[in-house]
């Protein structure tokens, strides 16, 4: 027989992984800041992927200048349950 544990004693662990940001264009060709992992390390964001909308009229420029300024001082995603 297997035992099921409870929810509220289920430890459920914080997930890590490298990261940086890129600069992409959408559809309509508007800058969009996006996060690519350096390693398939964590489980939940493998079949997804996570972008980042800048305010209208950021020009792509500004939008590169964020995405350096966000490398230097990012250096990876933790992702845990709430």
């Amino acid at each position: 027989m297997r035992l099921i544990r409870k929810p509220y004693k289920m430890r459920l662990k914080t997930e890590r992984s490298g990261s940086r940001f890129v600069v992409t264009n959408t559809d309509d060709g508007r800058p969009l800041i996006r996060l690519e992992l350096f390693h398939d390390t964590v489980a939940g964001l493998k079949p997804i992927t996570v972008g980042f909308e800048v305010l209208s009229g950021t020009t792509l420029e500004q939008t590169r200048t964020l995405v350096d300024t966000m490398n230097e001082r990012i250096i990876g995603v933790a992702v845990s349950p709430k």
